[in-house]
Formats: structure tokens, C-alpha cells, sequence
């Protein structure tokens, strides 16, 4: 029989292992079950952080459009996702985005580079046709979930063009993994935010490199 001391210790080497990320959304599916009711998330952007990017532009001499943003249909629903191994998946009854995670990511992306380009003329797609969008940038996810090792992974390839979209100007991918700071589904999605945040610093920064005589005059 093993005391109490040894079963922490038994606890505690299971959590270290690789099961451990696993066992932890285990239990917090169960938390979620016991629970009164249903607790929803938004991804947040980089509003009240201290941005590491930034340009000396003026404000009204870009303009930036967001969009189309698309996402797997497996993430099209409001449940959080975690992979539990390479080829399975776990969906939180009561833990869920606030919105559709396609409309929250592509909001967030804009709030993060008008913050990182330091622009106010950011628009999110479908805008008007009367708006002329100096680079659209529109993003493809790949994948966006809780790791089976506690982390948060973003998973995308996105694309920047140029003259009212006429013309492909970069295509990149990004492939970010953020560590998970705490328990909770608010702390995923906070780590997820974290993600968000630093493809928009990979964006920003192309845009940045991008020839000038795309602006118009």
C-alpha cells in the first residue's frame, strides 16, 4: 500500500511525463462537467502590451485589410480543441469561444497590426469596394489547439498582397508554440492570444519590407 506521501510522489511523475498534458485536460473536462454552467473565452490582442515592432509612418498613409481568414472545420465550432495524440482530438463541453474563432482571429489580427504598423486604417473583409487597401493580408489556419504537452500551437500559411489585391506580393508560413502558463482554459486562451500575437509581428514585419512603390500617392 502506498501512503500519502508516496502517491504525490506517483502524481507527480505522471504530470512530468508525457501523459501529463493530457491528464491535465482530462481533468479539466471533468472540472468543466461539474461546473453550473458554461464559461466562454476571446482570444485578446496586443492593446496593453508594449508592441516590439513599429514603424515611423504617418497614420493615413496605409491602409491595411484583413481577410478572408479561414480556419479547419474541426475548430468551426464554438468547443475549445486539445490533441490528445497525433491523430485524436478533445472538444471541452463548457469551455467555449465567445464567438466564431474565424470572426475573433481575424478582429484580433487587425487590432495587432494596426498596433504594430501604427495605423488606424485597418479594415476586416468583406470591406467596401470604395476602400483602398494598400496590402491584404488573409491567412489560412492550420492548425490551433492544446498540444498533448501543455502548450498552445498556431499552426499557418498567409499570404500579403498588394494593389487592391491584384497582385501576390510574399506567401509565408508560420508555425508558433507557446507554453501555457498556468491550468484553466482562460490560460489557453491566453497562451493562444500569445501565438496570435507573434504571427502578427511576423506579418507586420513583412509588410514592413515591402517596397514602397506599392503606396499609393
Amino acid at each position: 500500500m502506498l501512503r500519502a506521501g508516496e502517491k504525490g510522489k506517483d502524481m507527480t511523475k505522471v504530470l512530468n511525463s508525457g501523459n501529463g498534458a493530457i491528464l491535465l485536460f482530462s481533468l479539466l473536462l471533468l472540472c468543466g462537467c461539474a461546473s453550473k454552467g458554461t464559461n466562454y473565452y476571446v482570444l485578446h490582442s496586443l492593446q496593453n502590451e508594449a508592441p516590439d515592432v513599429k514603424t515611423t509612418r504617418a497614420q493615413n498613409d496605409l491602409t491595411i485589410g484583413v481577410g478572408p481568414i479561414t480556419i479547419p472545420e474541426y475548430l468551426d465550432r464554438p468547443q475549445m480543441a486539445a490533441r490528445s495524440t497525433p491523430y485524436s482530438l478533445q472538444f471541452a463541453e463548457f469551455d467555449k469561444w465567445a464567438e466564431p474563432l474565424e470572426k475573433n482571429l481575424a478582429r484580433v489580427l487587425a487590432d495587432n497590426l494596426s498596433i504594430l504598423l501604427s495605423t488606424d486604417r485597418v479594415v476586416v473583409f468583406p470591406w467596401v469596394g470604395s476602400v483602398h487597401v494598400l496590402y491584404q493580408v488573409t491567412v489560412d489556419v492550420a492548425q490551433m489547439e492544446y498540444t498533448p504537452d501543455g502548450k498552445a500551437l498556431l499552426a499557418a500559411g498567409w499570404s500579403v498582397f498588394g494593389n487592391d489585391s491584384a497582385k501576390l506580393l510574399a506567401i509565408k508560413r508560420s508555425r508558433i508554440i507557446v507554453p501555457v502558463e498556468s491550468t484553466g482554459f482562460e490560460a489557453i486562451a491566453s497562451a493562444q492570444s500569445r501565438a496570435v500575437g507573434e504571427m502578427s509581428r511576423e506579418i507586420a514585419t513583412c509588410i514592413e519590407s515591402l517596397p514602397r512603390e506599392q503606396e499609393a500617392p
